[in-house]
């Protein structure tokens, strides 16, 4: 018996090309369920997970669901597809039959996110405007991030039109974003690692020129030219000095009790081990 359940215009188009394996999976399971589910695997702000291929197969609106774990995640695409397929409309209230039995909403995404993160399903469609909703759930106690005494440990980034972007919409666009250091983060610590760096490095005033990864705590230091005497210390997300200067990127492997130091930026870093109980 066949596996294939549906057939498109636009199936039929893709079979007559050859694909990487990743990609033939994404058809074969668009034939014989309807849609594909495409889990992006990471921490919890960063891992993601969405359909394809529901829009042409199933004349539904196409998912997206930020933060669940990869299990959580595909359950919650299959929840919703079966909803939209009985007809509700997930836009309208609230569903307590996708996630662990919480109210989710359901809203539009815009294009820009879609094309951005979305990159299978933006293939499928040979980047066509396709309708997306997000999947959004609240915290433990029903409350929406939008609500008063929203547990943070559940933010996820908003990707509907017109939503205001926080921290989270950014770190979220920039791990999506092969110019940026998060999207092939190096270094071992997580790129929200609480870094030190001299005032003067923080406002742009001077470059980095004096890089330490401490012995007593692990810490990593960014200094100028200044050194310390360039105010501070200040305390960033380590991928912030990374994103304003990629050369840092070189010093992932930098061990703990060394540091390094160039003339200007562009030089070449120098690496040196400090002396025993030299202070950090």
């Amino acid at each position: 018996m066949s596996d294939i359940q549906y057939k498109t215009e636009r199936l039929e188009t893709w079979r007559t090309i050859n694909h990487e394996e990743s990609f033939e999976r994404t058809l074969s399971d668009i034939e014989k369920y309807g849609w594909h589910a495409m889990i992006i695997t990471g921490e919890t702000w960063s891992r993601f997970a969405y359909t394809v291929g529901a829009y042409d197969a199933l004349g539904l609106p196409e998912l997206i669901v930020v933060g669940l774990t990869e299990k959580t995640a595909h359950t919650a695409l299959h929840l919703a597809i079966k909803a939209m397929q009985s007809g509700t409309d997930l836009t309208i209230g609230r569903h307590a039959d996708i996630i662990g039995g919480v109210g989710v909403e359901v809203r539009p995404v815009s294009r820009e996110w879609y094309e951005h993160v979305m990159y299978r399903t933006n293939w499928y469609y040979s980047g066509d405007r396709v309708p997306v909703l997000q999947i959004i759930y609240p915290d433990l106690d029903g409350h929406f991030q939008w609500d008063e005494d929203f547990n943070d440990y559940f933010l996820q980034p908003l990707l509907t039109p017109g939503a205001q972007q926080n921290h989270r919409e950014k770190d979220f666009w920039a791990l999506n974003d092969p110019e940026s250091a998060l999207f092939s983060w190096k270094f071992t610590e997580p790129p929200h690692t609480r870094v030190y760096l001299s005032e003067t490095v923080q406002k742009k005033e001077e470059a980095v020129t004096y890089v330490s990864h401490d012995t007593s705590d692990g810490a990593w230091q960014f200094l100028g030219d200044k050194m310390a005497d360039g105010g501070g210390p200040v305390i960033s997300c380590f991928h912030h000095p990374v994103d304003d200067d990629r050369s840092l990127e070189e010093l992932h492997d930098l061990p703990l009790g060394w540091y390094a130091v160039r003339d200007k930026p562009g030089a070449p870093w120098q690496r040196f081990q400090k002396a025993p109980g030299e202070n950090d």
